[in-house]
C-alpha cells in the first residue's frame, strides 16, 4: 500500500463535495511530475486531501477506489485519473504552518515541492499528519 497528498481547490471540487458525492475521478490532473505518481496508483492506496488556496490546510483522507485509467475527457486519453472514495475528514485541520514546524514531516516531498497536485507520502509521514489532525 502506498500513501499520497492530494491537493484541491476547495472553490472548485474540496473534500466536502467529494463526501456529498461519495466517490469521484481524480481529473484535471495535467502536471507530468503528477501524472508520474497517479500511474502508480493502486486501488486501496491512501490519500490525504490537502485545501489550496485561503485553506492550506489538510482536511481529510480518502482512499484510491481504482488503478488508473485513461481520462476519457481527454481527445488523447494520455492523461490518467482515478477514482478516489472519502474516508473521514479530520478533527481539525492540518494547516501548512504546522506542517512545516512538524519536525517529523521535515522530509516530505510535499513540504518540498508544494505546487505539485500529487506527492508520495512515507507511512509515517501520513500517520503523523493523522494524529496532528486527531488531537
Amino acid at each position: 500500500m502506498s500513501y499520497w497528498m492530494l491537493l484541491a481547490d476547495p472553490k472548485t471540487y474540496g473534500f466536502d463535495r467529494l463526501v456529498r458525492d461519495k466517490s469521484s475521478a481524480w481529473d484535471g490532473i495535467t502536471g507530468s511530475l503528477a501524472q508520474k505518481h497517479m500511474r502508480g496508483f493502486k486501488q486501496g492506496d491512501m490519500a490525504l486531501i490537502y485545501h489550496t488556496a485561503a485553506d492550506k490546510a489538510v482536511v481529510g483522507r480518502a482512499k484510491i477506489a481504482s488503478d488508473p485509467y485513461s481520462d476519457r475527457k481527454q481527445p488523447q486519453a494520455i492523461l490518467v485519473v482515478v477514482d478516489v472514495q472519502p474516508l473521514k475528514g479530520l478533527k481539525k485541520p492540518v494547516l501548512l504552518a504546522a506542517l512545516r514546524e512538524n519536525k517529523k514531516l521535515a522530509g516530505m516531498a510535499f513540504l518540498k515541492i508544494q505546487r505539485i497536485a500529487v506527492s508520495p507520502l512515507t507511512k509515517a509521514e501520513f500517520d503523523e499528519v493523522l494524529r496532528m489532525g486527531e488531537g
